[in-house]
Protein backbone atom coordinates (compact mmCIF):
# COMPACT_ATOMS: atom_id res chain seq x y z
CA UNK A 1 0.00 0.00 0.00
CA UNK A 2 1.18 3.42 -0.74
CA UNK A 3 2.30 5.52 2.21
CA UNK A 4 -0.33 8.36 2.59
CA UNK A 5 1.85 11.62 2.69
CA UNK A 6 0.14 14.76 5.06
CA UNK A 7 -0.30 17.68 3.24
CA UNK A 8 0.61 20.75 5.34
CA UNK A 9 -2.03 23.30 5.58
CA UNK A 10 -1.04 26.79 5.20
CA UNK A 11 -1.11 29.84 7.38
CA UNK A 12 -1.48 33.27 5.84
CA UNK A 13 1.95 34.84 5.22
CA UNK A 14 3.96 37.79 2.68
CA UNK A 15 3.87 35.16 0.01
CA UNK A 16 0.58 33.73 0.54
CA UNK A 17 1.46 29.96 1.86
CA UNK A 18 0.52 28.32 4.89
CA UNK A 19 2.31 26.88 7.49
CA UNK A 20 2.34 26.16 10.65
CA UNK A 21 4.86 28.54 13.25
CA UNK A 22 8.24 27.19 13.86
CA UNK A 23 7.91 24.52 10.86
CA UNK A 24 10.26 24.40 8.40
CA UNK A 25 8.50 23.68 5.19
CA UNK A 26 10.57 20.92 3.26
CA UNK A 27 10.12 19.40 -0.33
CA UNK A 28 12.15 16.66 0.52
CA UNK A 29 9.63 13.77 0.71
CA UNK A 30 7.32 15.09 -2.11
CA UNK A 31 7.26 12.56 -4.18
CA UNK A 32 6.29 13.95 -8.37
CA UNK A 33 2.99 12.27 -9.26
CA UNK A 34 3.07 11.81 -12.94
CA UNK A 35 0.11 13.56 -14.41
CA UNK A 36 -3.11 11.68 -15.74
CA UNK A 37 -4.46 12.43 -19.29
CA UNK A 38 -7.30 14.97 -19.61
CA UNK A 39 -9.59 13.78 -22.30
CA UNK A 40 -6.85 12.28 -25.07
CA UNK A 41 -6.30 9.26 -25.70
CA UNK A 42 -3.41 7.87 -23.15
CA UNK A 43 -0.95 7.32 -25.75
CA UNK A 44 -1.24 11.03 -26.51
CA UNK A 45 -2.39 13.02 -23.61
CA UNK A 46 0.66 14.64 -23.30
CA UNK A 47 2.43 14.61 -26.48
CA UNK A 48 4.26 17.80 -27.32
CA UNK A 49 5.37 18.54 -23.46
CA UNK A 50 8.44 20.33 -22.83
CA UNK A 51 10.57 17.38 -22.46
CA UNK A 52 9.30 16.38 -26.25
CA UNK A 53 11.77 17.32 -29.00
CA UNK A 54 9.92 20.36 -30.63
CA UNK A 55 8.25 21.79 -28.06
CA UNK A 56 10.64 25.25 -27.23
CA UNK A 57 10.35 27.25 -24.34
CA UNK A 58 8.45 29.99 -26.02
CA UNK A 59 5.93 27.81 -26.79
CA UNK A 60 5.31 27.10 -22.85
CA UNK A 61 5.44 30.93 -22.28
CA UNK A 62 2.48 31.69 -24.83
CA UNK A 63 0.87 29.49 -22.40
CA UNK A 64 1.78 30.97 -19.23
CA UNK A 65 0.55 34.33 -20.96
CA UNK A 66 -2.96 32.70 -22.32
CA UNK A 67 -3.01 31.75 -18.59
CA UNK A 68 -2.14 35.48 -16.94
CA UNK A 69 -3.46 38.04 -19.67
CA UNK A 70 -5.93 40.52 -18.42
CA UNK A 71 -6.13 41.91 -22.27
CA UNK A 72 -9.20 40.81 -24.50
CA UNK A 73 -7.54 40.50 -27.98
CA UNK A 74 -11.10 39.66 -29.51
CA UNK A 75 -14.54 39.47 -29.24
CA UNK A 76 -16.06 36.37 -27.37
CA UNK A 77 -18.18 35.27 -30.10
CA UNK A 78 -17.90 36.41 -34.09
CA UNK A 79 -19.24 39.48 -34.43
CA UNK A 80 -21.27 41.10 -37.23
CA UNK A 81 -22.24 44.54 -39.33
CA UNK A 82 -26.13 44.10 -39.75
CA UNK A 83 -25.53 45.90 -43.10
CA UNK A 84 -26.20 43.58 -46.23
CA UNK A 85 -23.44 44.62 -48.80
CA UNK A 86 -21.09 43.39 -45.82
CA UNK A 87 -22.59 40.52 -45.08
CA UNK A 88 -22.80 38.91 -48.30
CA UNK A 89 -18.87 39.24 -48.10
CA UNK A 90 -18.52 37.15 -45.26
CA UNK A 91 -17.25 33.40 -45.97
CA UNK A 92 -15.16 31.88 -42.92
CA UNK A 93 -17.50 30.04 -40.44
CA UNK A 94 -20.45 31.29 -42.47
CA UNK A 95 -22.98 28.90 -44.54
CA UNK A 96 -21.99 29.69 -47.64
CA UNK A 97 -18.45 28.11 -46.78
CA UNK A 98 -20.13 24.59 -44.87
CA UNK A 99 -22.12 23.96 -47.82
CA UNK A 100 -19.83 24.83 -51.25
CA UNK A 101 -19.10 21.39 -52.06
CA UNK A 102 -22.92 20.31 -51.58
CA UNK A 103 -24.14 22.76 -53.44
CA UNK A 104 -21.61 22.48 -56.58
CA UNK A 105 -22.62 18.43 -56.37
CA UNK A 106 -26.54 19.60 -56.64
CA UNK A 107 -25.38 21.66 -59.64
CA UNK A 108 -23.11 18.41 -61.20
CA UNK A 109 -26.10 16.10 -59.99
CA UNK A 110 -28.71 18.48 -61.66
CA UNK A 111 -26.46 19.01 -64.93
CA UNK A 112 -26.32 15.07 -65.07
CA UNK A 113 -30.11 14.94 -64.82
CA UNK A 114 -31.00 17.08 -67.46
CA UNK A 115 -29.01 15.94 -69.91
CA UNK A 116 -30.19 11.98 -69.05
CA UNK A 117 -33.65 13.33 -69.73
CA UNK A 118 -32.76 15.00 -73.07
CA UNK A 119 -31.04 11.66 -74.29
CA UNK A 120 -33.61 9.28 -72.61
CA UNK A 121 -36.42 10.94 -73.55
CA UNK A 122 -38.37 10.43 -76.53
CA UNK A 123 -39.63 14.30 -76.67
CA UNK A 124 -37.67 16.70 -77.51
CA UNK A 125 -38.08 20.20 -75.79
CA UNK A 126 -35.59 23.06 -76.06
CA UNK A 127 -32.89 24.03 -73.32
CA UNK A 128 -34.79 25.90 -70.42
CA UNK A 129 -38.44 24.98 -71.20
CA UNK A 130 -40.42 22.86 -69.31
CA UNK A 131 -41.15 18.91 -70.17
CA UNK A 132 -43.99 17.92 -72.02
CA UNK A 133 -46.15 16.33 -69.00
CA UNK A 134 -47.35 13.66 -71.37
CA UNK A 135 -44.12 12.46 -71.79
CA UNK A 136 -43.25 8.70 -70.28
CA UNK A 137 -40.28 9.82 -68.57
CA UNK A 138 -41.13 12.65 -67.48
CA UNK A 139 -44.46 10.95 -65.96
CA UNK A 140 -42.25 9.06 -64.06
CA UNK A 141 -40.63 12.20 -62.40
CA UNK A 142 -43.89 13.45 -61.81
CA UNK A 143 -44.50 10.85 -59.21
CA UNK A 144 -41.11 11.30 -57.62
CA UNK A 145 -42.37 14.78 -57.20
CA UNK A 146 -45.32 13.88 -55.26
CA UNK A 147 -43.02 11.80 -52.53
CA UNK A 148 -40.78 13.99 -52.44
CA UNK A 149 -42.51 16.82 -50.88
CA UNK A 150 -44.05 14.96 -48.59
CA UNK A 151 -40.51 14.84 -47.45
CA UNK A 152 -40.25 18.66 -48.13
CA UNK A 153 -43.14 19.34 -45.44
CA UNK A 154 -41.49 16.81 -42.78
CA UNK A 155 -37.50 17.72 -43.80
CA UNK A 156 -38.90 21.94 -42.73
CA UNK A 157 -41.26 21.10 -39.87
CA UNK A 158 -38.11 18.85 -38.16
CA UNK A 159 -35.01 20.82 -39.52
CA UNK A 160 -36.46 24.14 -38.07
CA UNK A 161 -36.98 22.53 -35.04
CA UNK A 162 -33.89 20.95 -34.54
CA UNK A 163 -31.85 24.17 -35.17
CA UNK A 164 -34.41 25.83 -32.57
CA UNK A 165 -33.09 23.25 -29.92
CA UNK A 166 -29.63 23.76 -31.23
CA UNK A 167 -29.53 27.55 -30.46
CA UNK A 168 -30.87 27.20 -27.03
CA UNK A 169 -27.78 24.55 -26.41
CA UNK A 170 -25.50 26.94 -27.55
CA UNK A 171 -27.48 30.01 -25.18
CA UNK A 172 -27.27 27.53 -22.45
CA UNK A 173 -23.26 27.31 -22.72
CA UNK A 174 -22.57 30.51 -23.33
CA UNK A 175 -25.05 32.63 -20.65
CA UNK A 176 -23.31 29.20 -18.12
CA UNK A 177 -19.80 30.41 -19.02
CA UNK A 178 -21.17 34.20 -18.15
CA UNK A 179 -22.85 32.63 -15.14
CA UNK A 180 -19.43 31.69 -13.98
CA UNK A 181 -17.85 34.74 -14.06
CA UNK A 182 -20.59 36.59 -12.30
CA UNK A 183 -20.57 34.06 -9.30
CA UNK A 184 -16.44 34.36 -9.00
CA UNK A 185 -16.91 38.22 -9.26
CA UNK A 186 -19.71 38.39 -7.16
CA UNK A 187 -17.48 35.57 -4.01
CA UNK A 188 -14.55 38.30 -4.93
CA UNK A 189 -16.45 40.96 -4.59
CA UNK A 190 -17.98 39.59 -1.05
CA UNK A 191 -14.35 39.00 0.18
CA UNK A 192 -13.20 42.69 -0.71
CA UNK A 193 -15.94 44.25 1.02
CA UNK A 194 -15.65 41.92 4.07
CA UNK A 195 -11.79 42.16 4.37
CA UNK A 196 -10.79 43.91 7.63
CA UNK A 197 -9.98 47.32 7.35
CA UNK A 198 -6.37 49.20 8.48
CA UNK A 199 -5.74 52.03 10.00
CA UNK A 200 -6.15 55.52 8.09
CA UNK A 201 -4.12 57.23 6.08
CA UNK A 202 -1.49 60.07 7.97
CA UNK A 203 -3.50 62.41 5.79
CA UNK A 204 -6.83 60.76 7.18
CA UNK A 205 -8.36 60.89 3.69
CA UNK A 206 -8.41 56.83 3.29
CA UNK A 207 -7.84 53.85 5.02
CA UNK A 208 -6.76 50.16 3.15
CA UNK A 209 -7.06 46.79 4.30
CA UNK A 210 -5.65 45.14 7.35
CA UNK A 211 -2.18 43.58 6.37
CA UNK A 212 -3.93 40.16 6.80
CA UNK A 213 -6.97 40.53 5.45
CA UNK A 214 -5.14 42.31 2.32
CA UNK A 215 -3.01 39.25 2.39
CA UNK A 216 -5.98 36.79 2.22
CA UNK A 217 -8.20 38.74 -0.65
CA UNK A 218 -4.94 38.51 -2.51
CA UNK A 219 -4.67 34.79 -2.41
CA UNK A 220 -8.37 34.02 -2.60
CA UNK A 221 -8.70 35.92 -5.67
CA UNK A 222 -5.75 34.78 -7.20
CA UNK A 223 -6.47 30.99 -6.41
CA UNK A 224 -10.43 31.83 -7.43
CA UNK A 225 -8.99 33.42 -11.15
CA UNK A 226 -6.54 30.08 -11.76
CA UNK A 227 -8.98 27.95 -10.77
CA UNK A 228 -11.12 29.56 -14.23
CA UNK A 229 -8.12 29.14 -15.83
CA UNK A 230 -6.96 25.56 -15.10
CA UNK A 231 -11.03 24.47 -15.94
CA UNK A 232 -11.00 26.15 -19.46
CA UNK A 233 -7.45 24.46 -19.85
CA UNK A 234 -8.60 20.78 -19.25
CA UNK A 235 -11.41 21.45 -21.28
CA UNK A 236 -11.71 20.17 -24.63
CA UNK A 237 -11.77 23.59 -26.44
CA UNK A 238 -9.67 24.83 -29.28
CA UNK A 239 -11.25 28.19 -29.33
CA UNK A 240 -8.44 28.95 -27.24
CA UNK A 241 -6.48 31.93 -28.80
CA UNK A 242 -4.06 28.77 -29.57
CA UNK A 243 -5.10 26.39 -31.47
CA UNK A 244 -7.44 28.38 -33.54
CA UNK A 245 -4.63 31.26 -34.11
CA UNK A 246 -6.28 34.14 -32.33
CA UNK A 247 -8.19 35.18 -35.06
CA UNK A 248 -11.38 37.45 -34.90
CA UNK A 249 -13.19 35.85 -38.16
CA UNK A 250 -10.80 34.23 -40.53
CA UNK A 251 -11.32 36.79 -43.15
CA UNK A 252 -9.32 39.72 -41.82
CA UNK A 253 -5.85 41.07 -43.62
CA UNK A 254 -4.29 39.73 -39.95
CA UNK A 255 -6.22 36.76 -39.60
CA UNK A 256 -3.82 33.50 -40.58
CA UNK A 257 -6.63 30.95 -40.96
CA UNK A 258 -8.08 28.11 -38.54
CA UNK A 259 -5.63 25.73 -37.56
CA UNK A 260 -7.59 23.78 -35.16
CA UNK A 261 -5.99 20.63 -34.10
CA UNK A 262 -6.03 18.74 -31.64
CA UNK A 263 -2.28 18.99 -31.15
CA UNK A 264 -2.71 22.51 -30.12
CA UNK A 265 -4.62 21.56 -27.33
CA UNK A 266 -3.30 23.33 -24.07
CA UNK A 267 -4.60 21.50 -20.95
CA UNK A 268 -2.01 18.53 -21.26
CA UNK A 269 0.78 20.91 -21.91
CA UNK A 270 -0.43 23.86 -19.22
CA UNK A 271 -1.50 21.09 -16.36
CA UNK A 272 1.76 18.71 -16.81
CA UNK A 273 4.43 19.19 -14.31
CA UNK A 274 6.54 21.59 -16.60
CA UNK A 275 3.42 23.80 -17.20
CA UNK A 276 3.41 24.76 -13.83
CA UNK A 277 6.37 25.18 -13.16
CA UNK A 278 6.34 27.49 -15.67
CA UNK A 279 3.38 29.41 -14.10
CA UNK A 280 5.69 28.76 -10.84
CA UNK A 281 8.28 30.83 -12.43
CA UNK A 282 5.49 33.93 -13.71
CA UNK A 283 4.72 34.30 -10.17
CA UNK A 284 1.06 32.64 -10.60
CA UNK A 285 1.36 29.70 -8.37
CA UNK A 286 3.85 29.23 -5.45
CA UNK A 287 6.24 26.12 -4.73
CA UNK A 288 4.25 25.00 -2.28
CA UNK A 289 0.95 24.93 -4.20
CA UNK A 290 2.45 23.34 -7.43
CA UNK A 291 3.83 20.19 -5.05
CA UNK A 292 0.33 19.91 -3.14
CA UNK A 293 -1.36 19.86 -6.49
CA UNK A 294 0.97 16.98 -7.46
CA UNK A 295 0.50 15.19 -3.85
CA UNK A 296 -3.23 15.35 -4.29
CA UNK A 297 -2.71 12.44 -6.96
CA UNK A 298 -5.74 13.65 -8.77
CA UNK A 299 -5.30 14.19 -12.35
CA UNK A 300 -4.79 17.64 -13.63
CA UNK A 301 -8.53 17.76 -14.83
CA UNK A 302 -9.32 18.33 -11.09
CA UNK A 303 -6.67 20.90 -10.29
CA UNK A 304 -9.80 23.71 -10.97
CA UNK A 305 -11.45 22.18 -8.25
CA UNK A 306 -8.72 22.11 -5.82
CA UNK A 307 -8.22 25.20 -6.13
CA UNK A 308 -11.33 26.19 -5.29
CA UNK A 309 -11.84 23.76 -2.13
CA UNK A 310 -8.92 25.41 -1.03
CA UNK A 311 -9.95 28.76 -1.29
CA UNK A 312 -13.04 27.77 0.77
CA UNK A 313 -10.57 26.58 3.30
CA UNK A 314 -8.96 30.03 3.46
CA UNK A 315 -12.52 31.77 3.96
CA UNK A 316 -13.35 29.54 6.81
CA UNK A 317 -9.71 30.22 8.18
CA UNK A 318 -10.23 33.87 7.39
CA UNK A 319 -13.48 33.90 9.69
CA UNK A 320 -12.30 31.92 12.25
CA UNK A 321 -9.62 34.64 12.48
CA UNK A 322 -11.51 37.37 12.36
CA UNK A 323 -9.87 38.77 9.04
CA UNK A 324 -13.28 38.75 7.25
CA UNK A 325 -16.22 40.20 8.67
CA UNK A 326 -19.79 40.24 8.46
CA UNK A 327 -21.65 37.70 10.36
CA UNK A 328 -23.31 34.86 9.23
CA UNK A 329 -25.20 35.98 6.97
CA UNK A 330 -21.73 37.25 4.91
CA UNK A 331 -20.29 33.47 6.16
CA UNK A 332 -23.84 31.52 3.94
CA UNK A 333 -23.14 33.99 0.86
CA UNK A 334 -19.61 33.30 0.73
CA UNK A 335 -19.91 29.78 0.83
CA UNK A 336 -23.10 29.58 -1.68
CA UNK A 337 -21.17 31.61 -4.21
CA UNK A 338 -18.47 28.77 -4.11
CA UNK A 339 -21.05 25.92 -4.42
CA UNK A 340 -22.44 28.07 -7.24
CA UNK A 341 -19.08 28.09 -8.97
CA UNK A 342 -18.64 24.09 -8.53
CA UNK A 343 -22.36 23.92 -10.29
CA UNK A 344 -21.70 26.41 -13.22
CA UNK A 345 -18.38 24.43 -13.74
CA UNK A 346 -20.29 21.50 -13.63
CA UNK A 347 -23.02 22.58 -15.78
CA UNK A 348 -20.54 23.30 -18.42
CA UNK A 349 -19.19 19.83 -18.89
CA UNK A 350 -22.83 18.66 -18.68
CA UNK A 351 -23.80 20.44 -21.68
CA UNK A 352 -21.07 19.28 -23.81
CA UNK A 353 -22.45 15.45 -22.68
CA UNK A 354 -25.69 15.58 -23.26
CA UNK A 355 -26.09 18.34 -26.06
CA UNK A 356 -28.59 15.93 -28.62
CA UNK A 357 -28.86 12.11 -28.83
CA UNK A 358 -27.28 10.46 -31.58
CA UNK A 359 -30.73 8.96 -33.25
CA UNK A 360 -32.22 12.56 -33.43
CA UNK A 361 -29.13 14.33 -35.56
CA UNK A 362 -28.59 11.40 -37.59
CA UNK A 363 -32.62 11.32 -38.37
CA UNK A 364 -32.26 15.34 -39.68
CA UNK A 365 -29.18 14.00 -41.34
CA UNK A 366 -30.66 11.39 -43.29
CA UNK A 367 -33.98 14.00 -44.43
CA UNK A 368 -32.17 16.92 -45.21
CA UNK A 369 -29.78 14.64 -47.73
CA UNK A 370 -32.39 12.52 -49.38
CA UNK A 371 -34.62 15.91 -49.83
CA UNK A 372 -31.46 17.25 -51.51
CA UNK A 373 -30.42 14.32 -53.23
CA UNK A 374 -33.79 13.51 -54.52
CA UNK A 375 -34.80 17.47 -55.90
CA UNK A 376 -32.66 17.10 -58.99
CA UNK A 377 -34.70 14.14 -59.69
CA UNK A 378 -38.14 15.59 -58.47
CA UNK A 379 -38.50 19.01 -59.50
CA UNK A 380 -37.37 18.42 -62.85
CA UNK A 381 -40.80 17.42 -64.23
CA UNK A 382 -42.26 20.65 -63.54
CA UNK A 383 -39.38 23.59 -63.60
CA UNK A 384 -36.77 21.43 -66.45
CA UNK A 385 -33.64 23.31 -66.66
CA UNK A 386 -34.88 25.84 -64.13
CA UNK A 387 -34.38 23.13 -61.32
CA UNK A 388 -30.40 23.01 -61.71
CA UNK A 389 -30.16 26.68 -59.86
CA UNK A 390 -33.39 25.86 -57.95
CA UNK A 391 -32.04 22.70 -56.07
CA UNK A 392 -28.63 25.11 -55.48
CA UNK A 393 -30.67 27.41 -53.56
CA UNK A 394 -32.67 24.24 -51.81
CA UNK A 395 -29.05 22.69 -50.74
CA UNK A 396 -27.97 25.89 -49.27
CA UNK A 397 -30.73 26.18 -47.16
CA UNK A 398 -31.26 23.08 -46.31
CA UNK A 399 -27.50 21.81 -45.79
CA UNK A 400 -26.77 25.13 -44.49
CA UNK A 401 -29.30 25.21 -41.78
CA UNK A 402 -28.22 21.11 -40.64
CA UNK A 403 -24.41 22.64 -40.83
CA UNK A 404 -25.08 25.67 -38.93
CA UNK A 405 -27.63 24.06 -35.97
CA UNK A 406 -24.31 20.75 -35.72
CA UNK A 407 -22.03 24.06 -35.30
CA UNK A 408 -24.62 25.21 -32.38
CA UNK A 409 -24.35 22.09 -30.89
CA UNK A 410 -20.27 22.81 -30.88
CA UNK A 411 -19.65 26.27 -29.21
CA UNK A 412 -15.93 25.36 -28.17
CA UNK A 413 -14.79 23.97 -32.20
CA UNK A 414 -13.90 21.07 -31.41
CA UNK A 415 -15.35 19.64 -34.22
CA UNK A 416 -14.58 22.12 -37.13
CA UNK A 417 -17.07 24.82 -36.98
CA UNK A 418 -14.79 27.63 -36.23
CA UNK A 419 -17.83 30.33 -36.64
CA UNK A 420 -19.55 30.12 -33.88
CA UNK A 421 -17.26 29.50 -30.97
CA UNK A 422 -17.18 31.32 -27.64
CA UNK A 423 -13.63 32.34 -27.22
CA UNK A 424 -12.24 30.50 -24.24
CA UNK A 425 -9.47 33.12 -24.01
CA UNK A 426 -11.53 35.88 -24.43
CA UNK A 427 -13.66 34.25 -21.15
CA UNK A 428 -10.39 33.91 -19.28
CA UNK A 429 -8.32 37.92 -19.70
CA UNK A 430 -12.21 39.01 -18.98
CA UNK A 431 -12.25 36.85 -15.60
CA UNK A 432 -8.61 37.51 -14.93
CA UNK A 433 -9.24 41.28 -14.61
CA UNK A 434 -12.06 41.57 -12.24
CA UNK A 435 -11.03 38.89 -9.83
CA UNK A 436 -7.10 39.43 -9.77
CA UNK A 437 -7.50 43.35 -10.46
CA UNK A 438 -11.11 45.27 -10.22
CA UNK A 439 -12.35 44.19 -6.89
CA UNK A 440 -9.45 44.10 -4.98
CA UNK A 441 -8.33 47.53 -6.25
CA UNK A 442 -11.60 48.99 -5.67
CA UNK A 443 -11.42 48.22 -2.26
CA UNK A 444 -7.85 49.12 -1.11
CA UNK A 445 -9.05 52.70 -0.53
CA UNK A 446 -11.97 53.60 1.59
CA UNK A 447 -12.04 57.36 1.35
CA UNK A 448 -13.65 58.87 4.91
CA UNK A 449 -16.66 60.60 4.84
CA UNK A 450 -16.68 64.47 5.01
CA UNK A 451 -19.52 65.91 6.48
CA UNK A 452 -18.33 69.29 4.06
CA UNK A 453 -19.26 67.50 0.95
CA UNK A 454 -22.25 64.88 2.25
CA UNK A 455 -25.49 66.85 2.75
CA UNK A 456 -29.04 66.71 1.81
CA UNK A 457 -28.72 68.40 -1.61
CA UNK A 458 -26.06 66.37 -2.96
CA UNK A 459 -27.97 63.16 -1.76
CA UNK A 460 -31.41 64.84 -2.91
CA UNK A 461 -32.83 62.92 0.19
CA UNK A 462 -35.95 63.93 2.04
CA UNK A 463 -37.21 62.23 4.97
CA UNK A 464 -41.00 62.09 6.26
CA UNK A 465 -40.90 64.54 8.88
CA UNK A 466 -38.64 67.75 9.76
CA UNK A 467 -37.89 65.74 13.11
CA UNK A 468 -36.13 63.03 11.06
CA UNK A 469 -34.50 65.31 8.88
CA UNK A 470 -33.00 67.61 11.18
CA UNK A 471 -31.79 64.30 13.15
CA UNK A 472 -29.94 63.88 9.83
CA UNK A 473 -28.67 67.13 8.77
CA UNK A 474 -28.85 68.99 12.48
CA UNK A 475 -26.64 71.74 10.57
CA UNK A 476 -28.67 72.49 7.34
CA UNK A 477 -31.10 75.59 7.53
CA UNK A 478 -33.98 75.79 9.66
CA UNK A 479 -32.78 72.62 11.99
CA UNK A 480 -30.84 75.10 14.61
CA UNK A 481 -32.05 75.29 18.26
CA UNK A 482 -34.69 76.94 17.77
CA UNK A 483 -35.98 74.16 15.20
Amino acid sequence: MRPVVPVVLLAAGADGLLQPRGATPSLAPLRAVPPSPLYLPPDSAFRGIPSTPGWSQGQLDELTDWATTEDSNRPVVCEYKPDGKWLWTKWRGTVLEMTIVPVLCSFLFGLAVDSGAHSLSGSAWAIGEVPPADDPLIRQLSGLGTLWEYNLTLCTFILTFFTQEAYKHYNAVYFTTRRLQGRINDLCLLLAVGAERGDAAADGASSGYADDAKRLVTLCSRLLRLSHTFFWASTRTLSNGVGDGGVEDGDGARDVGWRNKVEDAIGPRLLSAEGLQGLVDAGQLTTNEKASLLMTGLPPSQYAFILLEWTGLYVMSGLTEKTLRGGPGFEEQCFHHLTQIRAELFSISDYAAGRMPLAYVQLVQVLVDSLVVLAPLALYAQCGSLSIPLCGLLTLFFKGLLELSKSFLDPFGNEGFPGQNIRVDVLVSELNFGAQSRWSAAGRFLPSRDPEFWSAQDTRLRYATDDDYCAVWPDEAGCGPAA
